[in-house]
């Protein structure tokens, strides 16, 4: 519990920095298909090739090695995301997550005479067609501390263009995982625990403050047969959000997900993300899976969201 404390110490000694708001969001998006069915939890779940994005501390209890391609497509088709997530356990506990995301057929307008005020003889007209692309690297390793003690750090990288802008960020996040019982787990990550830095060309500074999440799943099988995995996460940002949770220069969401395994092919998942449920399913076959999950629209109405991926096990 002391590195707990020490990482929420980290948090608070970060929060006097001057951070743009929602700067860090090039980052929030989430790579992997099952956590993303769960509600958005993720922290404690280890079945998932992308838990060193989640958690990097998840890399030290050796998961399996494997990757993981998903295509997903947000907001109803408006955002499209591509990526591949590469986890290797067994004794080098290291992940590598690779994501892109787009938007394209942006258009941008001027006016008919720029020289002149807006009017109906003046009106704004379309004269380029662009893309949004953000391209994120994000790597994880970890080490065991003690026999139900875990750490793990994921250094990160991305480069983006807006429009006609471009630039880069990159930042670290900061994981930690305790095993309490066998079937309880309490994992946390600061994440952008140094404060990111988002680097534009223009040579305009961006600055992220840390956020911390923390998640306490529980894992049994109900009747000695099926396994059940259960996770309620919260979500700390060191911004004044509108979020569920508002206290001051802090806000709060909350993150709840089920994964349920019936037969040892087939896995259930559901969730509550935020204002909105979501759902999912894999499948297995041998070394091969199939994984699907829906987010529902949120009350923002942007739409609901859809991921599917392929997998290969080794």
């Amino acid at each position: 519990m002391k590195i707990l404390q020490i990482v929420i110490a980290i948090l608070l000694l970060a929060l006097p920095l001057s951070a743009t708001k929602y700067a860090g969001e090039i980052f929030a998006i989430s790579p992997g298909v099952l956590s993303t069915a769960m509600g958005g939890t993720g922290l404690t779940y280890t079945d998932s090739f992308a838990a060193g994005w989640w958690n990097p501390a998840l890399l030290g209890m050796n998961p399996s090695r494997g990757i993981e391609l998903m295509r997903s497509q947000h907001f109803e088709g408006l955002m499209n995301q591509n990526q591949l997530s590469l986890c290797l356990g067994s004794d080098s506990r290291t992940s590598i997550s690779i994501n892109h995301l787009s938007i394209d057929k942006v258009k941008l307008t001027h006016l008919e005479n720029p020289d002149e005020p807006i009017s109906n003889e003046n009106r704004p007209i379309v004269w380029k067609t662009v893309s949004n692309q953000d391209f994120i690297i994000t790597a994880g390793i970890a080490r065991q501390l003690k026999d139900n003690i875990y750490m793990g750090l994921s250094p990160k990288f991305a480069y983006r263009t807006l429009a006609t802008h471009s630039g880069y960020a990159f930042g670290a996040d900061l994981g930690f995982l305790w095993q309490a019982t066998d079937n309880a787990r309490l994992g946390a990550n600061l994440r952008d625990f140094f404060s990111t830095q988002v680097l534009w060309e223009s040579g305009e500074y961006e600055f992220v403050n840390p956020n911390l999440d923390v998640e306490l799943a529980y894992d049994f099988e109900p009747l000695g047969i099926v396994p059940l995995h259960l996770a309620v996460r919260s979500e700390i940002l060191a911004e004044d959000r509108d979020a569920t949770v508002n206290a001051g220069f802090l806000s709060a969401d909350f993150h709840a997900g089920i994964a349920v395994e019936p037969f040892p092919a087939l896995r259930l998942l559901g969730g509550y993300d935020v204002d909105t449920v979501t759902a999912g399913i894999g499948i297995r076959h041998k070394a091969f899976g199939i994984n699907y999950a829906f987010r529902n629209g949120s009350e923002d109405a942007l739409g609901y969201s859809q991921r599917i991926s392929a997998s290969y096990q080794w």
